[in-house]
């Protein structure tokens, strides 16, 4: 045991606080840990130098290969490859989400034009896919009447594509990392958000199985109880809010009996689907908290739960990429791109009626974002677009307007010392307007959050979001049920990323690392799409999900898909 305490010794601080939260650990101990894990943690393919060795084999391999009709991003590997020695999961992480540009979105499973979703099987997590995650988030009440609203999500990443992964003998888990978000707000009180956890599937922590579906990330679980179904379904997280003085413990275990019909996101699980890139999406609202059995810690404080409401989410392809067509590619960068985020909104209506909308962040709005001056912003008034589901589970595609009328500082961090307080004005009144698709009684809302603070947490590659529970209320101001309020990249948090891959966060360097589309390419990709409008007309035919992200009812092909393109590109 000495031995491994002092093998256990040549990872960094953050990788052992991370194997010690995801097994429930308030400190690192080595006896705790069990044999297996201890044996994994320590084999050859988990240390900290191959780490490093396929990151940089794979930066090489990027500066031998550029992509046509993408910015060159070779400047970059190069700067890249002397920090990359040695790297420990959160490390290669955040520079494969954070620093690696589109060249490096390509080779993973392509998004089909047509979803085909089938269960229990497409529950699992697809560690082929480039992004992936499992979002449980809903309200809940104790025996004593007082309100919670919890997050928790499994994230994963896959650090090269397959064919790479393989080429350096990993199998398709042991090529991914997974993150563990997990936050609990108290209405009329605080929002908590536990230190987020990372980990490579070749640490022995990150398990999964196919029926009945179990996925693990050490001890945090989510866990189906019976083959071929999803319910009963029971969650269980855990972490540490070192951002409160003292730090506090964060617990829950819930288990959801049932849940309403399954919702195919975008065109019947396209959400979208545009020659190869986009995103395969379901959702299941209205899951019913067991109160046998469900419960809240904070603090230490075990709170048996009455009841609640919550949505599940899975989705998995791409949050950025780039195209498998010349064309695309030509498209996607012969302008300016648009600032990366977006805002997300689950509600769940009185009389068991779901809506969930969004809206991509745009330069049109670029004067909302990255804003920490004295005086919030003023209205911010978009559109926005999702999938309405009556109580006979009908759903239809839904379009409205958005006046963002409040805002709220973050001024939280679940590890200061990591994640830097950015100050940043973030979204915290929304008042919404449906013309039709939404019956008229509801048709008009506003969403306010439980909580008077900021419900902002960070993942684990640095990026700040908010994501809190919040009340609906009418015009006249009645309760209209309960939802969720999500607004990701308001922020900006380079120098903390910078830090977090263990690179120079100077004004200079952070400077150098941003990516440019030079006014040269721009030109020459605009005279190649002309030049090419018939290809790119029949991708935009071809592609599926296409109505959710632009205005129309229907696409039109190239006008459309060039609409989405600069909503959606940025990653």
């Amino acid at each position: 045991m000495n031995d491994s305490r002092h093998a256990f010794a040549t990872f960094d601080a953050a990788s052992r606080d991370h194997i010690a939260h995801a097994l429930w650990m308030t400190e690192f101990d080595a006896a705790s840990i069990p044999a297996d894990i201890t044996s994994a943690l320590l084999s050859p393919k988990n240390s900290p130098a191959a780490r490093g060795e396929r990151m940089r084999q794979y930066l090489r391999y990027l500066i031998d290969h550029p992509l046509s009709r993408t910015p060159d991003q070779r400047a970059i590997y190069k700067r890249l490859l002397p920090y990359c020695r040695e790297l420990s999961p959160q490390q290669a992480y955040v520079i494969q989400s954070a620093f690696l540009g589109p060249p490096a979105t390509v080779g993973y499973d392509i998004v089909p034009e047509r979803a085909g979703l089938e269960f229990p099987r497409d529950h699992l997590p697809k560690p082929r896919s480039r992004n992936g995650w499992h979002f449980f988030v809903g309200s809940c009440w104790d025996t004593d009447g007082n309100e919670y609203g919890v997050e928790l999500m499994f994230f994963q990443a896959a650090l090269f594509p397959p064919h790479v992964a393989a080429g350096f003998g990993l199998s398709d888990d042991e090529n991914q990392v997974v993150e563990l978000q997990f936050a609990i707000s108290e209405a009329g009180g605080r929002h908590y958000q536990a230190e987020p956890v990372v980990l490579g599937g070749t640490s022995g922590l990150v398990r999964r199985q196919a029926d009945p579906f179990v996925y693990r990330l050490g001890r945090n679980t989510i866990e189906c109880h019976q083959s071929g179904g999803f319910f009963p379904v029971t969650i269980r997280g855990w972490g540490i809010d070192r951002g409160s003085s003292p730090a506090r413990q964060l617990g829950a275990e819930i288990t959801f009996v049932s849940g309403k019909e399954t919702l195919l996101q975008g065109a019947d699980g396209c959400m979208p689907s545009i020659d190869g890139i986009g995103s395969l999406y379901y959702s299941i609202p209205n899951l019913v908290v067991d109160p046998s059995s469900s419960w809240i810690e904070l603090d230490g404080r075990r709170i048996p739960l009455a009841r609640g409401t919550f949505w599940f989410d899975h989705q998995w392809g791409y949050l950025g990429g780039v195209g498998h067509s010349s064309v695309l590619r030509a498209a996607t960068f012969a302008s300016t791109p648009n600032p990366v985020g977006w805002d997300w909104f689950m509600a769940h209506f009185m009389g068991d009626r779901q809506l969930t909308v969004f809206a991509p962040h745009t330069r049109a709005f670029a004067a909302f974002y990255e804003q920490s001056e004295p005086e919030p912003p003023g209205t911010m008034s978009v559109r926005v677009a999702g999938t309405y589901m009556d109580a006979e589970r009908k759903t239809s595609i839904v379009r409205g307007a958005l006046d963002v009328t409040g805002w709220i500082r973050a001024e939280h961090s679940p590890n200061p010392e990591r994640y830097a307080v950015t100050r940043t004005w973030y979204p915290n009144r929304w008042e919404f307007r449906f013309a039709e698709g939404v019956p008229s009684e509801i048709a008009r809302f506003a969403m306010e959050p439980i909580v008077g603070v900021a419900q902002s947490g960070f993942f684990a590659n640095g990026a700040q979001y908010a994501e809190g529970a919040v009340v609906l209320r009418g015009p006249a101001g009645e309760d209209f049920g309960r939802g969720f309020a999500e607004s990701v990249a308001f922020a900006d948090t380079r120098k903390t990323m910078h830090r977090l891959a263990g690179l120079p966060d100077s004004d200079a360097d952070v400077r150098a690392m941003r990516r440019k589309v030079p006014l040269g390419l721009r030109l020459r990709n605009a005279a190649y799409v002309l030049a090419h409008r018939k290809e790119l007309e029949a991708i935009a035919k071809a592609s599926a999900g296409m109505e959710f992200f632009v205005g129309e009812r229907k696409a039109r092909p190239g006008g459309g898909l060039r609409r989405w393109l600069r909503q959606a590109r940025g990653g």
